[in-house]
């Protein structure tokens, strides 16, 4: 019977160590299972949409994006997550990384951009990637020397008209963690102003 308990509390003591090592993902909705694109914007040539079920790369739903022509710049279409009531914001000196499953028919460019919201749109952690027509993982990270407010998670999609579709979208302080090894259980997180409420307040004053 000891031996039996040993073993339940040294699982338990595992998974409590497992847990705090997997930060709070900052995005609500991030496996899109709400059935809806919010908190996700589109801007230029991009719509956005729930996707069939058998485009979801986890669970049964998924963003799909829908480009109708490329555009004169890459950037003249885009999909944005600003925060879902406040504007977010980077937290200076604060390391963050931004990861998501995305594929594409046919399969097309894409530019990662973290940045500033406002002009003159300072980009941090910005990468381009080539999205195939299976699922791939694709991150980035960044940190600021000051805060950055207002800000934005922006991808730009107007390199060629295609339709991508998005799922599993993670957004949380640290260095990057592989989605096999992030755990399956994680809550969905409320936006990033309430987890930092007074730093936020601070910000607008």
């Amino acid at each position: 019977m000891k031996g039996l308990i040993g073993s339940i509390l040294a699982l338990g003591l595992v998974a409590a160590a497992y847990a705090a090592e997997t930060p709070e993902n900052l995005i609500p909705n991030w496996g899109f299972e709400d059935g809806v694109v919010a908190p996700w914007t589109a801007y230029g040539q991009a719509v956005l949409s729930m996707a069939d079920k058998q485009d979801a790369f986890a669970g049964s739903e998924a963003l799909k994006i829908e480009v109708a022509a490329a555009g004169v710049n890459f950037w003249d279409s885009g999909v944005q997550y600003k925060g879902a009531g406040e504007n977010i914001f980077f937290e200076g000196g604060v390391q963050y990384t931004w990861a998501f499953f995305m594929k594409a028919d046919p399969p097309v460019r894409i530019n990662i951009k973290p940045e500033l919201a406002v002009d003159p749109w300072t980009g941090y952690g910005e990468k381009q990637v080539d999205v195939t027509d299976e699922y791939q993982e694709f991150w980035t990270t960044w940190q600021t020397p000051a805060d950055v407010v207002p800000a934005s998670l922006t991808l730009h999609v107007a390199f060629n008209a295609a339709t991508l579709w998005m799922d599993e979208v993670r957004w949380y302080e640290g260095e990057y963690i592989p989605y096999e090894e992030w755990g399956q259980e994680q809550p969905q997180a409320v936006d990033p102003a309430g987890k930092l409420a007074t730093t936020w307040a601070q910000l607008k004053r």
